[in-house]
């Protein structure tokens, strides 16, 4: 496996946690709790954005 084939796998997994931290805070009835798990989702979407970013860098500059 690659070094983009490795990266994409774990965006892959960050998508599923920001997903399973989503459905957290829907679940739960505690309001601090659930606003900890969105905020904590948007920060796990903003390193898969990061993430993604650098793995287009790395296509490009592969060709």
């Amino acid at each position: 496996m690659d070094v983009r084939e490795r990266v994409e796998k774990c965006i892959e997994s960050f998508r599923h946690s920001a997903e399973e931290l989503r459905r957290a805070a829907k679940e739960t009835e505690n309001s601090q709790a659930s606003n900890a798990f969105i905020q904590s989702a948007q920060k796990v979407e903003e390193c898969i954005q990061q993430c993604q970013s650098a793995v287009n860098q790395f296509k490009e500059k592969s060709w």
